[in-house]
């Protein structure tokens, strides 16, 4: 069994299909996945929490490969709220949803060691040798980030995958220094800043598991984050697995079509259910 953790609210549906579908390819494992959301439209009025029904299809989803899998919806709506509703990194850059990922030492559903992903992730390989890499000694792993190493420090990881060892974080109460920080200091990256800022007992990945920049032949998982192009200007980039188009056109990326091919058809299967089912009613 191979336990996976996503954050987020109605909005990540795409992004957790895609990244699904990819892990299911190379991976015919039992997937134990976890999806933390919250109702937070008092903050922003497009921050609903992710559905039931999105939860449902999905799990249909990864049921075709392993019958075994299940995704665990979990609203952390109350909790979040009342211990973060001041921090002054509610309103950012990146929504408040990065921040709920801190959490999971104190949800009891929440298994001792699990993979945390972005939803703008995407597998190429087995999983397993990601989740197969040993925390013990530690409070969780990440890759270094491609930028902050370069711009911010030379050890400056990236919290787009993290391989968890909650049990060692409750032992140390590692989360709970990470979430004060992000309660009272106001940060660009702020749970990401706040996880380097406060660890002192991390491992390192390979970048094959975290890839930020391009697609790699041993890449394990790529990680669609916003990056820096030099030629023939300076510019950011800044494209989703879901915008495949630009997939295309842009990164002159063809390695995921038949995983994309299979998200769109999964897409217009979800829609048309939901309208079937709106009809229904």
């Amino acid at each position: 069994m191979i336990n996976i953790l996503y954050c987020g609210n109605d909005k990540i549906f795409d992004g957790i299909l895609i990244s699904l579908l990819s892990i299911c390819k190379y991976s015919k494992a039992q997937l134990n996945v976890f999806v933390l959301t919250a109702n937070l439209t008092d903050i922003n009025t497009a921050y609903k929490a992710i559905s039931q029904s999105h939860i449902n299809f999905l799990e249909n989803t990864i049921k075709e490969t392993n019958s075994e899998s299940k995704i665990t919806l979990l609203d952390v709506s109350d909790m979040f709220r009342e211990d973060m509703i001041n921090s002054p990194n509610l309103v950012n850059n990146y929504t408040p949803y990065t921040l709920l990922r801190l959490y999971v030492d104190l949800i009891p559903e929440i298994p001792e060691k699990i993979i945390y992903l972005d939803t703008d992730t995407m597998a190429h390989d087995d999983i397993q040798k990601l989740y197969a890499v040993d925390v013990k000694k530690y409070e969780y792993a990440a890759a270094l980030d491609y930028l902050g190493k370069i711009f911010l420090h030379y050890d400056y990881q990236n919290a787009g995958v993290l391989l968890f060892n909650v049990k060692k974080m409750k032992e140390t109460g590692f989360l709970k220094n990470v979430r004060d920080y992000c309660k009272y200091k106001k940060m660009y990256f702020p749970d990401q800043t706040a996880l380097n800022s406060v660890a002192k007992n991390k491992k390192f990945l390979s970048s094959r598991f975290n890839d930020q920049r391009k697609f790699h032949k041993d890449t394990v998982i790529q990680h669609f984050s916003k990056s820096i192009r030099w030629w023939p200007i300076y510019h950011t980039v800044n494209i989703k697995p879901w915008e495949i188009e630009k997939m295309h056109s842009v990164y002159k990326l063809h390695e995921y079509d038949d995983i994309l091919q299979d998200y769109q058809n999964k897409k217009e299967l979800f829609i048309r259910e939901e309208v079937r089912n709106n009809d229904g009613n």
